[in-house]
């Protein structure tokens, strides 16, 4: 993942336990790492517009626009951003789109677990 420590996580998700779900696996890992949660693409883009995060958490299944064109938008006000993509669902379609897109990182399947998360952080 990144050779600099993550201190601050923007999770972009329009389910709430999986928000739930994250922010306590993350603080149980690090608990001095920034945690924060928006449950609309509009509202992520508005703050990443004025505020930088080391890592992007997306679910592909969102309101508003797909976790695909939320990329695109992100690109438009923070091009360097790490981004990792979520899903419920992830298809072969998905992971071979992940891989070829050198905006993405990485792809998990929901939920995401400790080990997940670990390895997210480069633990």
């Amino acid at each position: 993942m990144k050779s600099t420590p993550i201190k601050k996580i923007l999770l972009l998700d329009d389910d709430r336990i999986q928000k739930i779900l994250v922010e306590k696996r993350l603080l149980k890992i690090n608990s001095g790492i920034e945690f924060v949660y928006f449950d609309t693409p509009s509202k992520a883009l508005d703050y990443l517009k004025t505020e930088s995060v080391d890592l992007l958490l997306v679910d592909l299944n969102l309101p508003e626009m797909t976790g695909w064109e939320f990329v695109d938008e992100v690109e438009k006000v923070s091009p360097d951003s790490v981004v990792i993509l979520q899903s419920g669902s992830v298809e072969n379609e998905q992971i071979q789109r992940a891989n070829s897109d050198k905006r993405i990182s990485e792809i998990f399947e929901k939920p995401l677990s400790e080990s997940d998360l670990r390895s997210i952080l480069g633990l």
